[in-house]
């Protein structure tokens, strides 16, 4: 480094690490569909083990806790990092079944009344629009033309099937690969819990090896505050979307509404996406209850905007606090970007995105500037 150091302070390697930089970055855009193409293809390869990496980052915390509360006084550090890594496996095994023993069966209850009821369903819906075509509104509705309508597109649908079948095919044929990944994943992220102290260790050598002591510091700094952002907001929204989809169940079992299990948990999921999230939820938890008797429709968007509010003011603050820090505005931009470049898993981690922003903004770059012009 110091040998770099000191060939940059000449003006002449300085200018032409410039040009080149340039040169490279102009070539990258002008072939951005190539590189992406080429990420992709690489993504695909390391996929099993960027799955086995996240698998153990977010494992960590509780194999953490067990290595430091449960096996802290065993002194063979070897045998209690492996002892902690299988109980903290076996716990959220252990958890994730019971989820499951608890919502599968009235999750297929719910499906179960859907697909019995669907005459029934259909029947209250032409109802209803008879008795719009009773009413004078100021627009024509023949229900004839309708069910015209209705037929021609059931026909133009099957036959989009049909001639998209082999594109069905390669979609299961995905579905299974994210499967078979996310196994493989699962066994590197064991091995990765079991082993982090040793890879940590030499990655920090490395490190330390490649920069200043100072620049080390800071790089950990940061690195740091960044794990804590991501954690805590991953735990926190975890945390708050099982509080929104329970307090759904309780308060839709208590006024007697159906489908109970399946809208709490589409409440639950829907709400782990920020912004937007709770009003899907709410839409496709209404568009449910709708076909059974829209009276309960109504009931559950009133508690959704209820639960919404007390949510956003009384739920969030107490469980972020003030760690995030991010206005509103970023809040929706980043959101927005992270949807437009990456998808859904572009929306779930653009707040700890922006908020690793306003930290390198408020943290690292205005006091640089302060220092710079003082």
């Amino acid at each position: 480094m110091e040998k770099w150091d000191k060939l940059m302070e000449k003006r002449w390697a300085a200018n032409l690490f410039v040009v080149f930089s340039g040169i490279v970055f102009f070539s990258l855009v002008w072939n951005l569909k190539a590189v992406m193409g080429g990420l992709h293809w690489v993504m695909q390869i390391l996929s099993p083990l960027v799955c086995g990496l996240v698998i153990a980052y977010l494992l960590d915390p509780v194999v953490k806790f067990f290595e430091e509360k449960v096996f802290g006084k065993m002194k063979d550090a070897s045998r209690r990092r492996i002892l902690s890594v299988v109980a903290g496996i076996v716990l959220v095994a252990l958890l994730f079944a019971l989820f499951l023993l608890i919502l599968v069966p009235s999750l297929a209850e719910s499906f179960a009344g859907i697909i019995a009821n669907a005459d029934v369903y259909e029947t209250r819906i032409l109802e209803f629009m008879a008795m719009l075509d009773g009413l004078d509104l100021g627009f024509e509705l023949n229900l004839d033309t309708l069910a015209e309508y209705v037929e021609k597109y059931a026909e133009e649908g099957i036959e989009l099937l049909r001639s998209n079948a082999g594109s069905i095919i390669n979609a299961s044929k995905n579905i299974g690969s994210a499967v078979f990944n996310l196994g493989i994943g699962f066994i590197f992220g064991v091995y990765f819990l079991a082993g982090k102290k040793g890879m940590l260790g030499g990655l920090a050598e490395l490190r330390g090896a490649a920069v200043r002591p100072d620049t080390l510091a800071k790089q950990n700094s940061f690195l740091a505050r960044c794990h804590d952002i991501l954690i805590q907001y991953i735990g926190c929204t975890l945390l708050d979307a099982v509080i929104v989809g329970v307090v759904n169940a309780l308060v839709m079992t208590a006024l007697r509404m159906p489908y109970t299990a399946l809208v709490s948990v589409v409440c639950g999921v829907t709400n782990i996406l920020p912004t937007f999230g709770p009003m899907i939820g709410g839409i496709v938890g209404a568009f449910i209850l709708v076909l059974n008797n829209p009276i309960y429709a109504v009931w559950f968007l009133i508690l959704t905007m209820i639960l919404q509010t007390l949510d956003g003011y009384v739920i969030k603050p107490r469980l972020f606090g003030d760690s995030l820090g991010i206005p509103p505005v970023l809040t929706l931009a980043a959101i927005i970007i992270g949807g437009k470049l990456f998808g859904i898993g572009g929306i779930l981690l653009s707040i700890p995105a922006a908020a690793v922003l306003m930290y390198l903004y408020t943290d690292q770059f205005l006091p640089w500037l302060k220092r710079r012009n003082s």
